[in-house]
């Protein structure tokens, strides 16, 4: 008997891990996703409502996700450089490393929401177990798409 593959799509707070997560239930081809959110610890508290408000819509909970050190720990290992596009250690060590934690060595196809217009490459593991998907590239949305509906 061959091992359960998990589906995972990472909530960012954004609309469009939102949005493909609305697209996929519409969609009703992944029923056993799971749903997960990395919290940094120093997110707005509308991150917190708007997950909640996403939850009773996907009929399902957002497990909420932490890093084991506080956005504060790694600013200060950081020598109080903060996080962006050039230096993504927020990402790397308090959104990627609980997710990756959270697979475990699980089989895994990971979901993720980067639109087609978007000037940035998505998150590859080197974990073998992790596979990325990329709807909203294949499909092609872009910003003008969302802002139609």
């Amino acid at each position: 008997m061959s091992k359960k593959i998990r589906h995972v799509l990472g909530i960012s707070g954004g609309k469009d891990s939102a949005a493909l997560a609305i697209y996929l239930k519409q969609q009703n081809k992944i029923p056993d996703i799971e749903y997960f959110f990395t919290d940094t610890g120093v997110e707005l508290p509308e991150i917190y409502t708007f997950l909640d408000k996403l939850e009773v819509y996907l009929g399902k909970k957002i497990k909420r996700l932490g890093s084991k050190k506080d956005f504060f720990h790694h600013l200060k290992m950081k020598d109080g450089m903060l996080p962006s596009p050039q230096q993504r250690w927020c990402t790397k060590d308090m959104k990627l490393a609980p997710f990756e934690e959270f697979i475990g060595d699980d089989e895994c196809v990971s979901y993720i929401g980067i639109r087609a217009d978007e000037n940035r490459e998505g998150y590859i593991s080197n974990k073998k177990n992790i596979e990325p998907v990329f709807p909203l590239l294949r499909m092609a949305w872009s910003e003008k798409i969302f802002l139609a509906y």
